[in-house]
């Protein structure tokens, strides 16, 4: 029975040490392709926004994307944003979406009467605008774009 334990413990040894060495790289690898898909994520939100594609969102394509994500949530037509209308977005989002989109929209709704007016919306999205203008050119480069959204 001895025999045997002597060959087992170190076999066993070499198990555990070769996932040890294995766990890093797979993180490591975990890390890259999250940030590869966060590229891309970020790339195609961006490109939405840059009409021309000429990698340099202007304030009045900017203007363009804010009007019709405006006039995609309004369900109703009513030129007024309900928090439903703003958290939902056509369909159940999660817990954690959720929260956050209602946080977002008590920011947007400065008079605090629980709707989002076009105008109220409009200054959001202005100053949205100059916060990721970090150069303050009127353009937003796709890095800035990115500080901004991460």
């Amino acid at each position: 029975m001895r025999p045997m334990k002597i060959i087992l413990y170190p076999l066993m040894a070499a198990l555990i040490l070769g996932a040890w060495a294995v766990v890093p790289n797979s993180i490591e690898q975990a890390v890259a392709q999250q940030a590869d898909d966060d590229e891309e994520r970020f790339r195609a939100r961006f490109a939405r926004i840059d009409i021309n594609g000429d990698d340099a969102m202007t304030r009045g394509e900017y203007t363009v994307y804010r009007v019709a994500t405006f006039n995609a949530m309004d369900n109703d037509r009513d030129g007024i944003l309900a928090l439903p209308e703003f958290r939902d977005r056509g369909r159940k989002p999660s817990e954690r979406r959720a929260s956050r989109r209602t946080k977002t929209f008590e920011r947007i709704d400065q008079s605090a009467n629980g709707s989002v007016e076009r105008a109220e919306w409009d200054g959001y999205a202005n100053r949205r605008f100059q916060r990721m203008d970090a150069d303050e050119d009127n353009e937003v480069s796709f890095a800035e774009f990115v500080a901004y959204v991460k």
